[in-house]
């Protein structure tokens, strides 16, 4: 039987995982703001649940998915886990061990979890976008259940490619960042885009990400959630199987 999966949202890029007895954190940003725009939402977040990290997953180094004044709250014992040759992003800045992974690789945790990195479609650069510009989505893998990460991704071929790979029961997908559409569809999904993606992964759920929190796009920050359910509006067989999280809410797969 495959081991229940909980997902808690807290805002953003920013989940928590927890399968079995391994608990991961996603993208983390607990910040107040990414550089000058401030945080919309509230944090809502069981800092308890920190202390007990396996892992934490890194997509990319944009500042909005790789805040470095998080790891205050991290033991520096919890492997970071980031795209190949961004490590000098933050390797210098905490005191974690920092593993990269290129695109199929996997990293074991100590308790059997198997973290593999995938590509998607998104340049990640600090500033430049001429440096640390490689993005990973994640497979994590434990006890038998399967969740996709994928942190920031325009819409491609690669998700039926992992749904040909990967018998997926959550994925997590971004829906929000997608106006102006002519400079954003090279780096972000639109709320269509992603429950396409979705679909093509073979997903058995879905809780949707980057959306709300931080207004970093031309869009309204409640456009992406308003366009999602119109979606599922119409869509009563998705219904059932994507979930939408305030934050702080959990969903847990039976």
């Amino acid at each position: 039987m495959t081991t229940s999966i909980q997902c808690t949202y807290i805002g953003h890029a920013t989940t928590l995982l927890r399968v079995g007895s391994t608990t991961i954190i996603t993208d983390p940003h607990l910040g107040k703001r990414v550089l000058f725009v401030k945080r919309q939402t509230p944090l809502t977040v069981d800092f308890t649940m920190l202390n007990h990290l396996g892992a934490v997953l890194v997509s990319h180094m944009h500042y909005d998915h790789c805040n470095i004044g998080t790891y205050k709250y991290f033991s520096s014992a919890v492997p970071v886990i980031v795209p190949e040759n961004t490590e000098p992003v933050i390797g210098r800045l905490i005191a974690n061990p920092v593993i990269e992974l290129s695109h199929f690789a996997t990293h074991t945790l100590t308790d059997g979890t198997e973290i593999t990195a995938v590509p998607i479609l998104h340049r990640g650069g600090r500033i430049s976008q001429l440096r640390y510009t490689a993005s990973n989505g994640y497979i994590v893998k434990k006890d038998g259940a399967t969740i996709f990460f994928c942190g920031d991704s325009a819409y491609g071929p690669h998700f039926k490619e992992l749904g040909a790979l990967y018998r997926i029961d959550l994925a997590l997908l971004p829906i929000g960042g997608y106006e102006p559409r002519f400079i954003m569809k090279g780096r972000h999904m639109t709320p269509a885009e992603a429950v396409t993606a979705f679909e093509d992964t073979g997903a058995m759920h879905m809780v949707p990400l980057h959306f709300g929190t931080f207004r970093l796009s031309m869009e309204n920050p409640e456009a992406p959630e308003k366009w999602l359910r119109a979606i599922l509006e119409e869509r009563p067989d998705l219904k059932e199987r994507v979930h939408i999280l305030a934050a702080g809410e959990t969903y847990t797969t039976e």
